[in-house]
């Protein structure tokens, strides 16, 4: 199948499953979607609401259908003519005992067959912080007990639900002084190996089907269960040590899934463990099931370019690949890797720069280093607390590296200068091996160090020690700690940055959230029209396959909430008085002594209700009981991520009920007063946002790139961050003909109609135009020039014109339209390199004549925006 023209991202679970999936591929033949992409659907644990956590990779999840319900369901896609894309996750997956693999690891320790599939540091015991307080403090309140796992056929220390299992060398210990019965039991035990767990389980299960056997393991159990010294030594005998889960950021000895836990790095950098993870997803390529792979975290891996360079030889050269893989300002995807581009988070950051006002007071002269300064502390702060282990294990790997094997844990200079170094990075990570360093990589390491020793000279010489061992190994007494601590300081930046940046500065600053995004730089300023023009250029030329994204399951809110948002940036002042005077109307709501909200988050709250306020006026008080629900959850959610007053290791459950009975007080039906003046001031903000939506789709359906399409966002998407963004929708069928004069309730109707439109031309005449086609910025000339935007895609004899409006705040018109006046004397203008010629506008039906200088009132009559094509 030839590369996708269009893509539908559909997320699994949470009601959606194979079945409900099949029905909805005629709603996407409508809108002209060309491949479904799909989130994960290999076996998660029980219950996964996103599927992330993967407890069997070579398993289609029952709970969606399983292997028969995806052949189904490809058949169907295929019968209509759609591809389908998997995401899929090497970099972890689940640390939980439902994974057979790590359930293998936690019984038999360095001994297990899939040891070495987990990046653990053997050198200390398996750390397991599932609990809800320390061991001992478990075990004294007799929440830890000594059972028999039915399911597995192993002694285990049962946890609430969770059986965790014995090393069988332990049973004789735990079974000392046991009825006569249970003898056999210990000789099997005694005799285990790990090579050969299969049979030692069937043996167990073949001696516990008699039942004086059983009824004796029962009665030894109940009895042992009840011995805590004894409880306390057979902990003591295993190859892990259960904690507390706060303890895993002081103390943990696995690679996992930036902060969390319940998910364990995987070891795909070696050829075995790909092909143990990788098995069932490429014979379902290579069965010509799967279309493309989306590659989940990708700077998450060792070496990213050795893993990419595997898939490709065993997908094949015609399967799509793309990467997740967040991009700095003026940092472009690695040559070097053999994939057609990124999920697209970048794509989001350039129409940033088209929709908010490059001359708006919110960007000061001091803007960039107080935000500098901000997200360095917030490293330093997540660096300190939440990767204290990681950072750790890093310095215990310099010692190493040095010669200094009696010091596990490095010193404490050592750790101070790799948090100094990591919170100097620019980008999320340099791509640094034993083969070498790329210039890029080069610069970077000089930046950082400089940097980094700038503003912490006291462990200027460990800064210096640190980053001889991260540019080569060759002086290091230790090589393969020194390889290591390569690979583990690279994949520990990237963690870093998301954490910092994107879930905590982001949730502390307020006064743009409409920059707070995924793969925005913290520091970034809008240049305009311009800067938009060079990034499209840029993608064009060096990514014309990646897709082209505004909404996701990870981004910060909806597409069409971020587009309401930007115009905050046209209007200022006005919204700085409205939230001056909500301020003054809402101070009853504060809560007694509780000083919540501050002002810093009372403004944050206020951004974000405007962002998910609906088109219409709520109709009643359940509705607005609905949206203030989602608020408090939303609210919660990013003063724990905001790390200021609450955190989610160490919640201030007052505090938050403060602020949540703020939200209460604020969105009580019977609050008139302030409900009338939000509605009022926001009417004008709502409807230039639904412009910036139109103009924002437009862009996203014909610029270089591949549309993809957000499940439901084909229509209103004010969704707040995750799981809001995963809540079910329900397709509606596509308008045939575009009503005259649309008002902002037809938004819906004309986005998904829009949608529609431009899909179903590039899956025809315009197919090979937009695939491929040149970008070329196109000139606005007159007063209103900054109000628009216009490019042009050419190829051969092809050629396609978008022209969208921005910043129209203070120049609406009736219904979603802008006033003509606007555009007096204002044209877009044919480039002289090309003959002028007639078109037609496909999303009003109406002509333009040939001519070098394009009257612009004339082409937006009708429509606010306009996609022009040869007759």
């Amino acid at each position: 199948m030839p590369l996708p023209k269009a893509t539908y991202r559909l997320q699994f679970r949470n009601g959606m499953d194979f079945e409900k999936a099949a029905e909805l591929i005629p709603h996407l033949v409508d809108l002209g979607i060309s491949h479904l992409y799909a989130s994960p659907i290999f076996s998660a644990v029980g219950g996964s609401t996103h599927g992330y956590d993967i407890v069997d990779f070579n398993e289609i999840d029952p709970a969606l259908g399983g292997i028969d319900g995806l052949r189904r369901l490809v058949g169907e896609l295929r019968a209509h003519g759609l591809g389908i894309i998997l995401d899929i996750v090497p970099n972890h997956m689940a640390a939980h005992l439902e994974n057979r693999w790590w359930h293998s690891v936690v019984e038999w320790g360095q001994a297990s067959a899939f040891a070495g599939h987990f990046d653990i540091d053997w050198r200390a015991p398996l750390t397991l912080p599932f609990l809800g307080r320390q061991f001992e403090e478990e075990l004294a309140d007799g929440s830890i007990r000594l059972t028999f796992d039915h399911d597995r056929n192993c002694l285990a220390f049962a946890y609430y639900d969770a059986l965790y299992p014995l090393n069988p060398a332990s049973y004789p210990a735990a079974l000392e002084g046991c009825n006569l019965a249970l003898d056999r039991l210990i000789g099997v035990a005694k005799k285990a190996e790990a090579n050969n767990a299969l049979g030692f389980h069937s043996e167990v299960a073949s001696l516990l089907k008699t039942p004086p056997v059983a009824a004796a393991l029962d009665a030894h159990l109940q009895r042992v269960s009840a011995d805590k010294p004894l409880l306390q030594r057979l902990h003591d005998m295993q190859s892990w040590r259960l904690m507390s889960w706060k303890a895993a950021r002081d103390h943990l000895s696995y690679r996992r899934f930036f902060e969390i836990a319940g998910l364990v790095g995987l070891r795909v950098e070696d050829p075995a463990v790909f092909e143990a993870t990788h098995r069932l997803v490429l014979g379902l390529v290579e069965e010509g099931l799967v279309d493309g792979l989306r590659v989940d975290h990708i700077d998450g891996l060792a070496d990213p370019e050795v893993y990419l360079h595997r898939l490709r030889e065993r997908a094949g050269e015609h399967t799509y690949i793309i990467v997740e893989k967040i991009l700095e300002a003026n940092e472009v995807l690695p040559e070097e890797w053999p994939v057609d581009g990124t999920t697209g988070y970048e794509f989001i950051s350039t129409l940033a720069d088209l929709l908010s006002d490059e001359s708006s007071g919110l960007w000061r002269e001091d803007h960039r280093s107080a935000t500098e300064r901000a997200v360095t502390e917030s490293k330093l702060q997540v660096l300190s607390h939440n990767f204290n282990a990681e950072v750790r294990r890093l310095a215990a790997l310099a010692g190493r590296a040095r010669g200094y094997d009696n010091a596990p844990d490095g010193s404490e200079q050592i750790a101070e200068a790799i948090r100094h170094l990591i919170a100097a990075m620019p980008v999320y990570r340099t791509y640094l091996s034993d083969r070498g360093a790329s210039e890029h990589d080069r610069r970077m390491l000089d930046g950082i160090e400089s940097r980094s020793r700038a503003a912490a000279p006291e462990v200027g010489a460990e800064i210096a020690t640190i980053t001889a061992c991260l540019r080569s190994n060759d002086a290091e007494t230790d090589r393969q700690a020194a390889t290591e601590l390569r690979a583990r300081f690279q994949q520990l930046s990237g963690a870093v940055m998301a954490k910092a940046v994107e879930d905590t500065f982001f949730y502390r600053r307020g006064d743009y959230l409409a920059a707070n995004e995924v793969g925005a730089a913290p520091s970034w300023a809008p240049c305009g029209v311009p800067r938009f023009h060079e990034g499209m250029r840029e993608r064009g030329s060096r990514s014309p396959a990646g897709l082209s994204t505004t909404a996701t399951h990870d981004t910060k809110r909806g597409e069409d909430a971020r587009a309401r948002l930007y115009v905050i940036s046209e209007a200022l002042e006005l919204w700085a008085a409205a939230v001056h005077r909500w301020r003054d109307m809402n101070r009853a709501g504060l809560q007694p002594g509780a000083f919540a909200p501050e002002t810093s988050v009372e403004q944050f709250l206020y951004h974000s209700l405007l962002g998910a306020w609906p088109i219409k006026p709520h109709a009643d008080e359940k509705d607005l009981l609905s949206l203030r629900e989602r608020m408090e959850d939303f609210a919660v959610k990013a003063l724990r991520e905001a790390k200021l007053r609450t955190s989610w290791d160490a919640p201030d459950e007052p505090y938050e009920a403060a602020v949540t009975g703020f939200l209460r007080g604020i969105l009580d039906w019977q609050n008139r007063a302030f409900l009338d003046d939000f509605e009022n001031t926001t009417a004008p903000f709502i409807r230039a946002g639904l412009i910036n939506s139109l103009s924002q789709t437009l862009v996203k359906l014909t610029a270089p790139g591949i549309p993809d399409i957000y499940q439901g966002s084909e229509r209103l998407d004010l969704s707040l961050v995750d799981p809001d963004n995963r809540r079910g929708f329900s397709p509606r069928p596509s308008l045939r003909d575009l009503r005259r004069q649309p008002t902002a309730g037809d938004f819906e109707d004309c986005k998904q109609w829009l949608i529609r439109l431009c899909l179903n031309h590039r899956q025809g005449r315009g197919a090979a135009l937009l695939a491929s086609g040149e970008y070329l910025p196109l000139d606005i000339q007159g007063p209103a020039s900054r109000h628009a935007a216009a490019f042009m895609r050419r190829r051969e004899d092809q050629l396609s014109v978008t022209l969208v409006p921005r910043l129209v705040f203070r120049h609406l018109g009736e219904g979603l339209s802008v006033r003509s006046d606007l555009w007096r004397d204002t044209y877009l203008l044919w480039p002289e390199e090309c003959e002028p010629r007639r078109l037609r506008n496909l999303a009003t039906g109406a002509t333009v004549d040939s001519q070098r200088r394009i009257v612009i009132s004339e082409v937006f009559h009708g429509f606010p925006v306009a996609f022009l094509v040869p007759e």
